[in-house]
């Protein structure tokens, strides 16, 4: 059997940083309940009044209009406070919400990289986030029942005090069916808890489907090779799969349901019963509405606390699973060791073996070579041989599963990881350009060196195209979240993200990929230059294009299974390996192009 979560801590820790962070919200919160635990008496109380002047021997209309009139201007203002104040706290408490997703958002900012390469991580991170991420459900949906709850259970009380008098089983019937309705409420939560991984899992399928649809930079390749009608069919098979786990809850809900049909029909039975019976004996018709009304009233609210009552257990529950997430240590753990001042980098993977999270098969077995301070190495390989994660493994994103590296003898754990990363400056082959002004791309930061900054950009040759922005610097990027920013090519995006690598200065330079996006020219004016960027320091750099090698010290070739050659280009084509391979074949196609635009 599950073991049931702390709901209670749960509880505690919701309310305790809901006081922490409004703690006005608790005023309004005490006026609301008071009005609304008093309003549904309202409809108790009138009835009676009014049914008891009329059955007077001489009823009088001024004492009836006076009676209705204050009723209803009573009525109407304690409705008016309790609903403003209850539309008033969606507000607060969903700003309360905002609060956890910001952690939440933090704690992906700030978590170890190597947890994106985890799918076991990405679930339980959607159940995390499922928690933060609605209004109505998770860590909102608790606070909505607490807000309201008090108020239900100040109104049921006052209500079983008054009909316990009366009837003792007509309060007893009523009390069953309630007792019933959360049964079932909480069955059915369980069960549904029980498929939180599947339903997880499926809503992030939908999500991924539902988000490419939705992502306008994939509209050409969508349109010009008919992917239209494969995204829709995934999507709806994935919606099915989700609803289809959905309905299992609901059924279950169905079944369960039976129980509360039966208690219902048992309360009723009883309440009209009794009190029929009580007319009969002489019991006043003014009294057998008040009771009646108060009998149904107590059953509404009843049901409606058992409601309440569930959901703050049942979305208690999500809350949970989001606290276990954000308590977890998923942080990077780094020694203290400072950054290296004044010199260049020598790399050193000493017998390192590498495998991803969760994984049998080795990316890497055994690796030992190194990258000598001031020397520019090519990494070149088949796709899928490694060479990007052999980066990831050197500025510490990821941890070898064997063996270390060191960085100028340094082990590379010693160090604190800002000041790690503060060591490399990195131009990966997924460029990633942020919605924020060119300056703020480049440098990083809102307040950064203009000059620098665009001698960066002039360094890469965007100098001119940003003179010619109406802000220059100050233009922001991508129409995401200003109507008036920019758009750059793909080519313009990967030198932008090697202007800021420039712009970083740091010890060490690593280039993966930086010119797949570019044209011949401007491939080939960042080859020419490639020595004035890296200004004699480490440097890697990552290709397909082997006459990119021309201007590394080294070449390093990795096929899949690790390091298969190492050398200077004319050691590896005299040695006649892989590298010759490769290389002699891409010299074919590239003669042939050459031939082909001479003729």
């Amino acid at each position: 059997m599950k073991k049931p979560y702390p709901i209670g801590k749960t509880l505690a820790r919701l309310v305790q940083n809901a006081w922490r962070q409004n703690k006005r919200l608790f005023a309004s919160f005490g006026i609301y309940t008071l009005a609304a635990a008093v309003y549904p008496m309202f409809a108790v109380a009138l009835p009676k009044l009014v049914l008891g002047e009329l059955t007077q021997p001489a009823p009088s209309v001024e004492r009836l209009v006076f009676i209705t009139a204050g009723f209803f201007l009573a009525a109407g203002g304690v409705g008016a406070l309790k609903t403003y104040l209850y539309y008033a706290s969606y507000h607060k408490l969903g700003l309360l919400r905002l609060e956890y997703l910001r952690d939440m958002l933090n704690k992906n900012l700030t978590m170890r990289y190597c947890n994106t390469e985890d799918a076991k991580f990405y679930d339980e991170h959607e159940r995390a986030l499922n928690a933060a991420n609605s209004n109505n459900n998770g860590v909102e949906g608790v606070y909505h029942a607490l807000y309201e709850t008090p108020a239900v259970l100040l109104t049921v009380l006052a209500y079983v005090v008054f009909i316990g008098m009366k009837s003792i089983w007509i309060l007893a019937a009523l009390l069953l069916h309630v007792a019933a309705v959360f049964w079932v409420s909480r069955e059915t939560h369980a069960f549904q808890h029980s498929l939180h991984a599947e339903i997880g899992h499926a809503a992030r399928r939908v999500r991924y489907y539902s988000n490419t649809a939705n992502d306008f930079s994939f509209g050409k390749d969508v349109r010009l090779y008919g992917f239209q009608s494969r995204i829709l069919d995934n999507f709806k098979r994935e919606i099915d799969a989700y609803v289809a786990i959905i309905a299992r809850v609901k059924h279950r809900e169905f079944l369960l349901g039976f129980a509360a049909l039966g208690t219902l029909l048992l309360s009723d039975a009883a309440t009209y019963g009794l009190l029929v019976r009580d007319v009969a004996r002489g019991m006043p018709i003014a009294d057998f509405s008040m009771y009646l009304a108060a009998a149904l009233s107590l059953s509404a609210q009843l049901k409606l606390l058992a409601e309440k009552a569930g959901t703050v257990y049942s979305e208690g529950e999500y809350a949970y699973d989001m606290f276990r997430f954000l308590d977890e240590d998923l942080g990077e753990h780094g020694g203290t060791h400072p950054a290296i001042s004044g010199d260049t980098l020598e790399i050193e993977f000493k017998n390192v073996s590498f495998k991803y999270p969760r994984t049998e098969k080795y990316i890497f077995k055994n690796l030992d070579f190194t990258i000598h301070k001031g020397e520019r190495l090519a990494i070149v390989g088949v796709n899928g041989a490694g060479k990007s994660t052999l980066v990831k493994l050197m500025t510490g994103l990821f941890a070898p599963t064997e063996g270390e590296i060191l960085i100028n003898g340094v082990p590379i754990g010693a160090f604190n990881k800002k000041a790690l990363y503060s060591m490399f400056s990195a131009v990966f082959q997924d460029v990633n350009t942020l919605a924020y002004t060119v300056l703020e791309n480049v440098a990083c930061h809102a307040e950064g060196d203009r000059a620098r900054a665009m001698d960066a950009l002039e360094r890469v040759g965007l100098g001119g195209k940003v003179r010619a922005f109406p802000k220059g610097l100050e233009q922001t990027l991508l129409k995401i979240i200003e109507k008036d920013g920019t758009e750059l090519s793909g080519g313009e995006a990967q030198k932008l993200s090697i202007a800021r690598a420039l712009y970083k200065d740091a010890n060490m330079v690593i280039m993966d990929e930086p010119t797949a996006a570019l044209d011949a020219l401007a491939e080939a004016e960042i080859y020419e230059s490639f020595a004035a960027l890296v200004q004699g320091k480490t440097a890697v750099y990552i290709s397909h294009r082997l006459a990119s090698t021309k201007f590394c010290d080294h070449i390093a070739l990795f096929d899949g299974q690790g390091l298969a050659e190492y050398g200077t280009h004319e050691e590896l084509m005299a040695l006649g390996g892989k590298y010759f391979e490769m290389f002699t074949v891409q010299g074919k196609y590239y003669n042939r192009a050459s031939e082909e635009v001479d003729a």
